[in-house]
């Protein structure tokens, strides 16, 4: 009797350490062990990537261009600039999505020493614009025109002109003696003959469709509305948050939903732009301002006035 009371605990010990080492292998499996060696990297440099998730048999990495392999681990090379989302998909089961940036660092461009500004020659008044400086520096001093004072320390600012007329935007960094100068024309907010407004209109629609999400509201027909609408089916579209987070547009959705679970986001601002060479009508960058209901929000764009 005692022999067989022994082994059986025996068995019960054994098929209870199978059942953990079984337990704990699938919750390995689910996590994937997968990284790439730079998320940001320039036209025809090698990005490395492998995974080493524990148990794994199958892999299938996808670079967001048509192109793909299922190699555990390699090397890829961009031949083109944009952002990219790369993603990677395990047995057949598991899936990890990266943002990859690539960008055109000629060496023309990188050596030159010169500031610009890029932005647009004609808006309405109070139309919300986008400010971009071209050229490397530390420090960035936007003056609009219109208070007479610095409006913006940011390097790509977004502004809005109260009153209507023609200004010189100023653009004063620790790399060039005299400002950068762009002239802009602002028509009145109400014109007969304008189109300039679309991408306002855009923009407000996209605003309400991500206040839809941060509360709650059906995730699928908004994101999809936008995603097809606006950005041409391109989830990878880029949006930056408050002019510091960057995200590809499919994260800062599901983000945007699950923050919606507590329903305490604000989207207090949308701001789009197009690539600007006519090659397409498709969004390339989203700029949200958004705040947390239920608390004061001390990181105001540095442009706003009372």
């Amino acid at each position: 009797m005692a022999k067989y009371l022994k082994i059986t605990l025996l068995l019960l010990v054994l098929y209870l350490v199978g059942f953990l080492v079984f337990l704990r292998t699938c919750s390995e499996e689910k996590t994937l062990q997968a990284a790439l060696s730079s998320h940001d990297i320039s036209v025809n440099a090698p990005l490395h990537f492998c995974d080493s998730t524990r148990g794994a048999k199958s892999w299938l990495w996808e670079f967001g261009n048509n192109e793909q392999t299922r190699e555990r681990q390699g090397t890829y090379i961009f031949t083109e600039p944009g952002k990219y989302r790369v993603k990677l998909t395990v047995d057949q089961k598991y899936e990890k999505y990266f943002l990859v940036n690539v960008s055109d660092d000629s060496p023309l461009k990188a050596q030159s020493p010169f500031i610009t500004i890029h932005g647009p020659q004609t808006a309405l008044q109070d139309e919300f614009l986008v400010f971009k400086s071209e050229g490397e520096a530390n420090i960035w001093r936007w003056e609009f025109g219109e208070s007479g004072l610095i409006d913006s320390r940011e390097k790509n600012p977004i502004y809005a002109f109260r009153e209507p007329g023609v200004y010189e935007v100023l653009l004063t960094t620790d790399k060039n003696h005299y400002p950068a100068r762009h002239k802009i024309e602002i028509l009145p907010r109400y014109s007969d003959n304008d189109s300039t407004d679309v991408l306002s209109l855009i923009a407000m629609d996209i605003k309400s469709k991500l206040q839809a999400l941060a509360d709650g509201k059906a995730f699928n027909s908004n994101y999809n509305y936008m995603l097809s609408r606006y950005l041409c089916n391109n989830p990878a579209t880029l949006v930056v948050v408050n002019n510091t987070k960057y995200n590809d547009f499919y994260s800062y959705c599901q983000g945007l939903k699950i923050t919606g679970k507590s329903n305490k986001t604000a989207i207090e601002r949308v701001v789009v732009d197009t690539p600007g060479d006519g090659s397409t009508d498709c969004l390339s960058v989203i700029y949200v301002i958004q705040n947390d209901r239920y608390k004061v929000n001390q990181k105001t764009l540095s442009h706003e006035r009372p």
